[in-house]
């Protein structure tokens, strides 16, 4: 989980850096929108099977301790510094981009009103920020659903989604299309959709989770090699793409000895990816600053040091200690779940199995 975190927060750290040929580094959003649909989806799944429903208020409380101090760190850091490297825009305006991203409504600000700007890259926070609200609600309506239905409910679910970029964009266009949750969520649903058939899947052979890993692999290079920035080709049938890469990538890392599986799990890559939501947070402001007055080989290094750094201490201060308090959480609703389950209390409306893929998303998440 933490090593596809990595390869996605490099994609998007080269595309903002401006490195040749990651113009369509963007696609490593895509990535990450999988991935949480993924674990979001069997965190509620789990919680399902074992409780019935859902505690939506501490499902919402476990969110926001987990993304909103990080968030409201940087966004007094950039108030504080914004006004001074970017005078040009105005106080009012850093504070208005500031309202717009700390209220999850960047997504919509980008594509509307253009704004946030030196804060636009928390467009795909607002994205997830939105999914988090309804997808309990939507897991709810599916656990009522006939068993054999709930899969195919789900794939029609990410085609709509799909079909309504496609024509948002004909009419829209780009901007008003990349960014709006409305338009971006198949790629959460293509993972929800996964964290629900993964399961039922059995245990995958060492043989083919390396073929799912080969052409997944094969897929996303393609997918950075031939997308652009504001190309149609890119948003209309390479965004698809990209997600089911990333599924496939899923796929494959879920056989513990595949090579997708070895490579995502080498410590380096683990530890940027167990910090790569701070690096999310703090790269892109800092890459607009560098790369404005230094060529991108100068300005890779100065963003890297800046972010990690960064991200490294907002991890160890702040993320690190509220992930303590969010598992304290999460056990003490786990051991108000034992008593029924002890007396046999089966009402439970069964979303998946296998529960080991779900130890997993746990901790992830």
């Amino acid at each position: 989980m933490d090593g596809l975190r990595a390869l996605a927060i490099a994609l998007v750290f080269a595309d903002h850096c401006h490195v040749p040929g990651f113009d369509a580094g963007f696609f490593g959003v895509d990535l990450f929108f999988v991935l949480s649909g993924f674990l979001i989806t069997g965190l509620l799944v789990d919680e399902i099977d074992a409780r019935g429903s859902i505690d939506l208020l501490g499902f919402y409380l476990r969110r926001l301790l987990r993304l909103g101090p990080a968030l409201l760190l940087v966004l007094a850091a950039y108030l504080a510094v914004a006004p001074v490297i970017w005078p040009q825009y105005g106080l009012w305006s850093h504070i208005r981009d500031v309202a717009l991203t700390g209220s999850y409504l960047s997504d919509y600000g980008r594509a509307f009103w253009n704004n946030p700007i030196m804060l636009q890259h928390t467009w795909s926070l607002s994205v997830e920020a939105h999914f988090y609200f309804i997808w309990p609600f939507a897991m709810l309506l599916l656990a009522r659903i006939e068993p054999r239905w709930r899969l195919p409910a789900l794939f029609c679910l990410y085609l709509l989604a799909t079909a309504w970029r496609i024509y948002e964009y004909d009419s829209l266009g780009w901007a008003a299309t990349y960014f709006r949750f409305d338009t971006r969520m198949s790629g959460l649903i293509c993972g929800s959709l996964l964290a629900i058939y993964l399961p039922r899947m059995g245990r995958i052979s060492d043989k083919k989770a390396n073929i799912y890993g080969v052409f997944a692999t094969i897929t996303l290079v393609l997918c950075v090699s031939l997308g652009f920035w504001r190309d149609p080709w890119s948003l209309v049938w390479l965004t698809p793409l990209a997600q089911m890469a990333a599924a496939g990538l899923l796929i494959s890392a879920s056989a513990q000895n595949s090579w997708v599986s070895w490579t995502l799990s080498a410590r380096p890559l683990v530890a940027i990816g167990i910090i790569s939501y701070g690096v999310y947070l703090w790269h892109y402001p800092a890459a607009v600053f560098f790369r404005s007055f230094l060529p991108w080989y100068d300005a890779v290094p100065l963003v890297l040091i800046f972010s990690f750094t960064a991200a490294t201490a907002s991890y160890f201060f702040v993320e690190r200690p509220l992930q303590r308090y969010r598992r304290n959480l999460n056990a003490r609703r786990r051991q108000v779940d034992v008593e029924p389950e002890l007396i046999g209390d089966n009402r439970a409306p069964r979303l998946a199995t296998g529960n080991s893929i779900r130890a997993a998303q746990r901790q992830s998440a």
